[in-house]
């Protein structure tokens, strides 16, 4: 008898905890359902692409490429989805990768990851096209004085004889001796002796024609200016102007644009650079 009433609480405390857990088993089914639910949801919306309304909204299309298509004649998305790719890559600036990639955005093509590759080469902004420049003097660099017979004689000679160029003693010999003229005064000098080799000592019959002495190797007469009012009273058929060297930029400028205009040679102008045809 006691032991049929052991097995009668046996299986009360059993059925009970199989409802508990049934209950539980339940619940979990319905969260997960629910999560199920959520997640489809969250997978829809990804799915759903937002929609395409302006040329630049499609990938790889800038205010500059949009409006290079809207010259073309591809005023709207509906536009570009009725172009081929053929067609949209003959426009100006777009390509055949940059077209593949367009008709991809509006939903007619797939692309593939060496299309993009390529799409991202072409993007790279170019480099512009290089230009050959040189360095021009400005003003009458090529004006000559006006010279009689005599004068151009004197001035050939002139070049022609020459003038040495009256170096100290021993200069080459020693880093401490500079170059500048020094007459030698030691009594075992050579170049005091004129010993041939040793270099020339200054003297009165080295000297140039007086008539051309001073005068700049093109023949014109040196004029030091430092401002444009020094240019008054230049004459431009027999004299030429040289810009001090504290003289700005601006200034010289100044300077270089009146004695143009005055026909008046500049002897050291200003170089610019100008594009080469």
């Amino acid at each position: 008898m006691k032991a049929e009433t052991d097995e009668l609480a046996v299986s009360d405390d059993v059925e009970a905890e199989v409802e508990e857990l049934g209950d539980e088993g339940g619940d979990a089914t319905e969260a997960d359902d629910d999560e199920a639910d959520e997640t489809g949801a969250d997978a829809e919306d990804e799915d759903e692409e937002p929609e395409l309304t302006e040329l630049t909204d499609i990938s790889g299309i800038g205010d500059a490429k949009a409006e290079t298509l809207r010259e073309d004649g591809y005023t709207s998305i509906d536009h570009i989805r009725g172009a081929s790719q053929e067609e949209l890559a003959d426009v100006e600036g777009i390509g055949m990768a940059l077209a593949a990639r367009i008709k991809a955005d509006v939903g007619d093509l797939e692309v593939s990851e060496d299309v993009e590759a390529e799409i991202e080469a072409e993007e790279e902004p170019e480099d512009a096209e290089a230009v050959e420049t040189e360095l021009q003097p400005r003003g009458l660099v090529d004006k000559t004085p006006e010279l009689d017979e005599r004068e151009e004689r004197l001035l050939t000679q002139r070049e022609r004889v020459g003038k040495p160029q009256f170096n100290r003693q021993d200069h080459h010999k020693k880093q401490r001796v500079p170059t500048s003229w020094r007459r030698p005064r030691g009594k075992l000098s050579k170049q005091r002796k004129g010993v041939k080799g040793k270099g020339d000592t200054v003297e009165a019959g080295f000297r140039t024609p007086t008539e051309v002495r001073g005068r700049h190797p093109s023949g014109f007469e040196e004029v030091r200016v430092h401002n444009v009012d020094d240019l008054e009273g230049v004459d431009g058929d027999h004299e030429a102007v040289r810009i001090a060297s504290k003289v700005g930029a601006r200034k010289r400028e100044r300077i270089e644009e009146v004695a143009e205009d005055d026909g008046i040679r500049v002897l050291n102008p200003t170089y610019e650079e100008v594009e080469v045809e």
